[in-house]
């Protein structure tokens, strides 16, 4: 058990676009706050592994969290997320291209289990196994709205119980190096 754990990938959906399109000084400033109220609501003392530039790969070893702790976590993180969005277009007085275009960012959440080694370099925890990729392979899919939780099978096999009444889980696959990876996802656009 010891090499295995707890994988979860918040990541800011629409980022290329809004680094590309906006200014510099204030796109750079508005994600580092995102990033901030991302690891700020960190509940599940996760360890951070590394910040990739919108996305915080989290990890935790141990045995599996059950699933409605897990998504405590990312309801936490996505509320936190969008209530600092709100925030921005209400008291906004800046109107630069990147403070009007901040409300179109969106956050999805990639959850998955499985064996990955942590390693050292200098003051940096790098992690390394096959799980480490699959799940951010996982980030690119074919899931057409950005906002979402998704969960692969080593998470919840069966389609997972319905924790919030709003929930509904859909089913995807993903090929990773001539392998399909089952996975499950729920929408969270309920949860604004």
């Amino acid at each position: 058990m010891e090499n295995k754990g707890l994988i979860f990938i918040p990541d800011i959906s629409g980022f290329t676009h809004f680094v590309n399109s906006v200014e510099l000084d204030h796109s750079q400033h508005v994600i580092h706050e995102l990033l901030e109220i991302i690891l700020e609501a960190n509940q599940m003392d996760l360890n951070i592994s590394e910040i990739e530039g919108d996305a915080i790969l989290f990890y935790k070893f141990g045995a599996l969290p059950d699933l409605s702790v897990a998504y405590e976590q990312v309801e936490k993180m996505f509320l936190a997320f969008h209530k600092h969005l709100e925030f921005y277009e209400r008291r906004r007085t800046c109107h630069c291209n990147a403070c009007i275009s901040v409300i179109n960012l969106t956050l999805k959440v990639i959850t998955h289990y499985g064996e990955f080694k942590e390693y050292k370099i200098r003051n940096f925890r790098k992690l390394i196994g096959k799980d480490i990729i699959i799940a951010h392979q996982l980030l690119k899919n074919n899931i057409s709205n950005h906002e979402y939780w998704l969960i692969t099978n080593s998470v919840a096999e069966n389609t997972p119980n319905i924790i919030k009444p709003w929930m509904q889980w859909n089913k995807g696959i993903k090929q990773v190096n001539q392998t399909e990876i089952p996975f499950h996802f729920v929408q969270l656009g309920p949860l604004k």
